[in-house]
């Protein structure tokens, strides 16, 4: 079966966004990549239910900076961790994450 898609149904597809079922597969692979790496759960361990600041963090799992910003980033991204005032804590999203590992 060959489908022939013109200029506008291309455009009209791309502008429409991505589906429900686009973005919870979307969702579910960020869910797997941020569980599927053991810093990453290491951090969200260690955020814990109370939050903890980036200096106990380091501390605690004793981690290169850069390294350390590269997976806070990554956890930021994907709405599973937030920073309020100093301390970085866990959102609802990140709760379930915790709750997985």
């Amino acid at each position: 079966m060959n489908e022939n898609i013109d200029d506008d149904e291309l455009d009209e597809m791309i502008m429409r966004g991505p589906t429900m079922r686009e973005k919870k597969v979307s969702h579910h692979d960020m869910m797997f990549k941020a569980l599927s790496n053991p810093i990453r759960r290491k951090v969200i361990v260690s955020i814990g239910v109370f939050g903890k600041s980036r200096s106990e963090i380091e501390e605690e799992l004793n981690i290169d900076k850069s390294l350390f910003k590269y997976h806070i980033d990554f956890l930021k991204e994907g709405n599973y961790i937030f920073l309020e005032g100093d301390i970085f804590r866990l959102t609802d999203e990140g709760l379930t994450l915790l709750s997985n590992i």
